[in-house]
């Protein structure tokens, strides 16, 4: 498979400079690039790289200037956005598994949507209804009363436990739950603990993506939500009856405690975590290893820190604290002075 220049423009709304019928039949980083390789940069950090690049064509931004006479350019607005949109038409893993395995448990009750592909040892429960074009790869399981949207995709080993719902357009990785028991355990007099019924259920948005080995645990009561949009990296957990708003962002490692009400566009770093039962304002972003424990009230902020701080506080902390071990040397030093002084007088 072949792309020409021209027809690449087209496709991102872009415009050629250099040779329209250059093309292309692989993608590659800019410096690792060979003359079959569609590359882009946006930052003008890297545009060194496009001295000496031997790429095919290179998509690049309004402000990267100048241009070596040797190269095909497309300029666009979002180059970085361009070459995503190519990488999905084009070049992104398009999974070849049709059907229905012999070896896929398929209870009577269940409905199934059209084309759907039910992969070896996967299981799907009472009652389960399954929309259109949706993939079920190999041991994974779905079980009673659960909804799963059209086009939505569960790869290998993933659990959907009962009643839990997810929207269109998914993708779960393989090794991610959804709907187990969320913690709940009550102490007793004797310093025992009894067991407390997590009822509810997980509602997960249409355009979500969760990453492998991820746990979504249901609510006691009511719905663990997840909102439209939400991509989820690897190993997050998302505690019982947690509500995330639409288009949030969590990095690896995300743990969100019961009953946090999350808000939309917000973005976690990695190995980040919020308490129970607070409340995280719309456009929040929390650094790595942050750590929110009370509710962020205001759009917008950025934080980071462990309780969380807003970031320059955070940043002027970290200065002070690697100056301790001088400061105390001051003040031993001065100490010492005093001392010498005093013994003199």
């Amino acid at each position: 498979m072949k792309l020409t220049a021209a027809k690449i423009a087209e496709i991102v709304n872009g415009t050629v400079e250099g040779n329209s019928e250059a093309t292309i039949s692989t993608i590659a980083k800019i410096e690792d690039a060979s003359s079959e390789s569609l590359c882009f940069l946006s930052n003008q950090k890297y545009k060194h790289f496009l001295q000496n690049t031997s790429a095919g064509i290179v998509l690049v931004g309004e402000n990267i200037n100048p241009i070596p006479d040797h190269l095909t350019v497309i300029r666009c607005s979002h180059p970085y956005v361009a070459f995503c949109t190519i990488l999905i038409q084009y070049f992104d893993y398009k999974d070849p598994n049709k059907g229905i395995h012999p070896t896929a448990v398929i209870e009577p009750t269940a409905t199934l949507g059209k084309d759907c592909h039910i992969g070896p040892n996967a299981y799907i429960g009472n009652n389960v209804t399954i929309g259109d074009n949706c993939k079920i790869l190999a041991n994974s399981a779905i079980y009673e009363e659960s909804v799963l949207g059209d086009n939505t995709f569960l790869h290998p080993n993933v659990t959907v436990y009962y009643q839990s719902v997810i929207g269109n357009n998914c993708l779960i990785h393989a090794g991610t739950v959804i709907g187990s028991d969320g913690f709940g355990q009550a102490p007793m007099p004797d310093g025992t603990y009894i067991k407390i019924p997590q009822i509810g259920n997980v509602v997960i948005g249409n355009n979500v993506e969760i990453g492998s080995n991820t746990s979504i645990d249901r609510a006691n009561m009511g719905s663990t939500i997840v909102g439209n949009g939400c991509k989820i990296d690897n190993l997050v957990q998302i505690a019982h009856g947690v509500e995330i708003g639409e288009n949030t962002v969590l990095a690896g490692g995300v743990f969100i405690a019961g009953s946090t009400k999350i808000g939309a566009n917000c973005v976690f770093a990695g190995q980040a975590g919020v308490v129970g039962h607070v409340t995280v304002a719309d456009k929040t972003t929390l650094g790595g290893q942050g750590g929110i424990n009370k509710d962020v009230k205001v759009p917008g902020g950025v934080y980071t820190g462990s309780p969380h701080l807003p970031f320059k506080d955070e940043m002027k902390s970290r200065v002070m604290w690697r100056n301790l071990p001088k400061l105390e040397q001051r003040v031993r030093e001065l100490e010492q002075k005093l001392k010498t002084e005093n013994k003199s007088n």
